[in-house]
């Protein structure tokens, strides 16, 4: 009698719980179930995430965007060796994190990117040659999960706000505040949990 009334008072419980934590149990499962779960729970996701990272605001473009960068920045002075060492699979390499981006299927780089370990807040996205293409500004907890960044071109036009829910798992939307998908790994799901892109690497 005493072991039903715990296994009771527990499922009693367990449901206090799950209904006192819906929104942190949304965001955190994500991960590993989007497909199965229904289009209006997504949706719920969806706009959860949205308000977190848009604060009821949209993004908009940056003016004399190029004027904040040094020439250091705007053209890697060391292009060639943070070339190679991103070709070679560093993770870091001097004082710089390094992620390199590979064409599909192929072992050569067509960019990568530099965060200096003394400002997290910023990665910047180079070309082959060195020339900065993309930067993102990143939220000040990076890197505790979870995180949002803002990507902006080098001419100051937003490009997409990206929630880091886990490193497998990222929502993306466009600078209006509509939901483009959600990576997964290797993959992207839209809103109806279908796949409407691929990448190499994450």
């Amino acid at each position: 009698m005493q072991k039903i009334k715990f296994i009771i008072i527990l499922f009693l419980a367990l449901q206090t719980a799950v209904l006192a934590n819906l929104h942190d149990i949304y965001i955190a499962d994500i991960q590993y179930d989007w497909i199965e779960k229904s289009y209006k729970e997504r949706q719920v996701i969806i706009e959860e995430v949205k308000n977190i990272i848009f604060k009821d605001s949209e993004i908009t473009k940056i003016e004399n965007f190029k004027s904040q960068f040094s020439k250091d920045i705007l053209k890697d002075k060391n292009n060639y060796e943070n070339y190679l060492a991103a070709s070679a699979g560093y993770k870091e390499y001097k004082n710089n994190n390094i992620f390199p981006f590979y064409f599909k299927n192929q072992k050569n780089i067509y960019m990568y990117a530099l965060q200096n370990k003394e400002d997290l807040t910023k990665i910047y996205y180079y070309s082959a040659l060195g020339k900065l293409r993309f930067v993102d500004f990143v939220s000040d907890n990076y890197p505790e999960y979870p995180y949002y960044s803002i990507q902006y071109k080098i001419n100051g036009e937003p490009i997409s706000l990206i929630y880091f829910s886990t490193k497998d798992t990222q929502y993306v939307y466009n600078p209006d505040g509509t939901f483009k998908g959600l990576w997964h790994k290797y993959n992207m799901y839209d809103e109806n949990s279908k796949i409407i892109s691929t990448r190499t690497s994450y």
